[in-house]
């Protein structure tokens, strides 16, 4: 009976004798710690190409404080993951590769701050960008504490020191009351986000109703909210209790995704026409989420890849050294009509 012993693998240490300098040399050469000679360079990486040997990579990066590594705190179970959020994330992975770093998708609580403790404790990723961002964040003062770059897509109540860049939500229910009042609409409904993120303080929410139930009071507008679950279940509900309340409800703006998906399903099981019979507005949806309803949707939004990607360079432009400046972004926004807005029936001969 033949056995056959498993070659050893190569060590730092085998390196830093064929080379015939220090472990720490060898180290330096590894990760640029500390600057060597071309000469001991091209030694080591000799040593290390006839050995075979591999460095490991997260101890480099660890020694380095250089993963390369960015972790994106985003939720997932806080209202779900739809069509304009991966947009978002996708912007953001493209603009860290180009920069010579990947991004990891953290999705666990905004409670859960204890996790967050651990992964910025064990120095895995260089810097943090954080989403769904509520009013009062507990996740802000772990990365202040831990000394941790980040940046935030959303702001704070008190964000007057962060990063960050946001859209400027105080500007969007105006605008589609404004919008749907111009076209005679005073019955209105809106299937926002659910009631657990108002209660929370989830910025975009807090900062989209409060000013759209003041100019609604003011333009002499009905308006009723209803606070759904993220799901398509959830939304043909909450739309159906809409009609029964209101009756005579003419226009209905959506902020959930996939909430909005199942009122969308109501209307056209009942005959409703769009935007004959009942006027549609959506916020924060994608271009092309917005295409993927029949009919396309009219929607106030930002460009949210933009977004993404401009999260991205501010907290590379902190990993590369600027703490002096206040990198900020209030984005405002954007009305694009696709045609599933019109005048109130009633105005119609």
């Amino acid at each position: 009976m033949s056995s056959t012993k498993k070659p050893k693998q190569a060590t730092r240490a085998d390196v830093a004798r064929m080379a015939g300098v220090s472990e720490s040399t060898v180290s330096y050469a590894l990760t640029g710690v500390r600057p060597i000679s071309e000469d001991t360079r091209e030694r080591i990486e000799e040593a290390m190409k006839t050995l075979g040997y591999v460095p490991n990579a997260m101890a480099q990066a660890l020694a380095s404080k250089k993963s390369g590594l960015l972790a994106l705190l985003f939720p997932v179970g806080e209202r779900g993951f739809g069509e304009t959020d991966f947009e978002y994330v996708e912007a953001a992975a493209e603009a860290a590769e180009e920069d010579g770093y990947q991004l990891l998708l953290w999705p666990n609580a905004v409670e859960d701050t204890a996790s967050l403790k651990k992964i910025v404790a064990q120095g895995l990723v260089e810097g943090v960008l954080l989403m769904e961002v509520r009013s009062q964040d507990p996740r802000v003062e772990v990365l202040r504490e831990s000394g941790t770059p980040f940046c935030l897509i959303g702001r704070t109540d008190d964000s007057q020191d962060l990063t960050y860049v946001d859209a400027d939500f105080s500007q969007w229910g105006p605008m589609a009351i404004h919008h749907l009042a111009d076209l005679g609409h005073t019955n209105i409904g809106v299937i926002s986000m659910r009631g657990e993120l108002v209660e929370a303080g989830y910025g975009p929410v807090v900062r989209t109703e409060k000013p759209l139930i003041e100019v609604a009071q003011r333009a002499g507008v009905h308006v009723t909210i209803k606070h759904p679950k993220p799901t398509i279940r959830a939304g043909r509900q909450a739309f159906e209790e809409l009609l029964q309340e209101q009756p005579d409800i003419t226009a209905i703006i959506g902020f959930n995704e996939p909430a909005f998906i199942g009122a969308l399903e109501v209307a056209g099981a009942r005959g409703i026409r769009i935007p004959e019979d009942l006027s549609v507005l959506s916020f924060g949806l994608s271009d092309e989420a917005a295409n993927m309803t029949v009919p396309a949707q009219t929607t106030i939004n930002v460009d949210g890849p933009e977004l993404g990607r401009m999260a991205v360079q501010y907290l590379i432009a902190r990993l590369n050294g600027d703490k002096k400046s206040v990198l900020q972004n209030l984005t405002q926004p954007q009305f694009f009509d696709r045609g599933s807005t019109g005048p109130a029936p009633q105005l119609r001969g």
